[in-house]
């Protein structure tokens, strides 16, 4: 899986880091942490986020960051 899964699926759904920080009501800042894994979401952001990009939890983070997730 790569690094910057994320950063990858929000540029294909055509949304700016911002847009996708509004859509989920937390500052960009926060969404710039999530992208580049310096955060980890709560399992309910994360299911809201991979909702977002059409992508499964699974898609977006690996087994090992899952369970910092959980």
């Amino acid at each position: 899986m790569e690094d910057n899964t994320i950063i990858d699926y929000r540029i294909r759904k055509g949304l700016t880091q911002k847009q996708l920080a509004n859509m989920l009501d937390i500052p960009r800042t926060t969404m710039s942490f999530y992208e580049n894994k310096r955060m980890y979401p709560t399992l309910a952001m994360a299911e809201k986020l991979g909702k977002i990009l059409d992508k499964t939890i699974g898609q977006l983070y690996s087994e090992d960051e899952l369970k910092m997730i959980k």
